[in-house]
């Protein structure tokens, strides 16, 4: 699999998304935009539209939530946004070009070289450890004489990935040996592994405990506020989607920007404990 030469190169920045930044904030360009998006499943004899025409831009260094009902097609959109899944209609944009109708090939090599994911549930493989899981990505981007050139570094940046997340001492242990929140911060070092340009996070504390959670919750923000990274967090939960500098709906099958009222909370929110930092907001 070889990477897209397009990461690499110099990509013209696209027209900035106004909505994604603070009034007399500087612009930031679009580094994903999703246009049209459609998809549906065919249940029994049934067709069933999950995904209507949605549209979506998001700016480089925000964090962005999308709320939606259970059932709504959060999963499937952000599958759809990052390459996992193909839409049956609709554009994605991702630094500037079209990425829809690559081949899947081409789709996996972006994903390993620019597009992390934090999923819900873990997905760490049972008999590797914490490091040998965060090292996957880099063992998969990078096969034969190139993994054996990177290796040393690869294995530095994956044990720094898990000092960044709190779990140095805790690399040599296998996932039944850690607790979920445990589990959830190496699936982000992970994640990060290969220096993703857009971190897409599904349900990431939907399967923890309160406290477990806001722990989660404050490491993904101290990346934004501390490293710029940039995020797409898809929840269910206000209080997590309330610390977002900008908050969409996914509703029947489209996106919807949050109304004037989601703003002001965001706006109200005093700053984070954990990390000092205030979301900007949108007007």
């Amino acid at each position: 699999m070889t990477p897209d030469p397009a990461l690499d190169a110099e990509t013209p920045p696209p027209a900035d998304d106004p909505s994604a930044r603070a009034p007399g904030a500087p612009a930031r360009r679009v580094v994903l935009c999703a246009r049209g998006l459609r998809k549906s499943f065919r249940m029994g004899p049934h067709r069933v539209e999950v995904l209507k025409g949605a549209d979506l831009d998001v700016s480089e260094g925000e964090v962005l939530a999308i709320l939606g009902s259970s059932g709504s097609g959060k999963s499937t959109f952000l599958h759809v946004l990052g390459l996992l899944d193909r839409a049956d209609e609709g554009t994605i944009q991702f630094e500037g070009r079209d990425r829809a109708s690559l081949s899947s090939g081409e789709r996996a090599a972006i994903r390993g070289a620019a597009i992390g994911f934090v999923f819900q549930f873990y997905h760490l493989l049972p008999e590797l450890t914490a490091l040998e899981n965060v090292l996957l990505p880099t063992m998969i981007l990078r096969r034969g004489g190139a993994w054996r050139a990177e290796r040393a570094a690869a294995r530095a940046r994956a044990a720094a990935a898990l000092e960044r997340v709190g779990l140095a001492a805790r690399a040599g242990h296998r996932p039944s040996q850690l607790s979920g929140g445990e589990r959830q911060r190496v699936a982000i070092a992970r994640a990060l592994q290969n220096r993703p340009r857009v971190l897409l996070c599904d349900e990431p504390t939907g399967n923890l405990d309160g406290r477990t959670a806001a722990d989660v919750a404050r490491l993904l923000w101290d990346l934004n506020a501390v490293e710029g990274q940039t995020l797409v967090v898809v929840t269910h939960d206000p209080a997590i989607a309330a610390r977002a500098h900008r908050v969409v709906h996914l509703v029947d099958g489209r996106i919807v920007e949050a109304p004037a009222a989601d703003a002001s909370v965001v706006a109200a929110r005093e700053p984070d404990p954990g990390t000092g930092a205030t979301p900007v907001t949108t007007p």
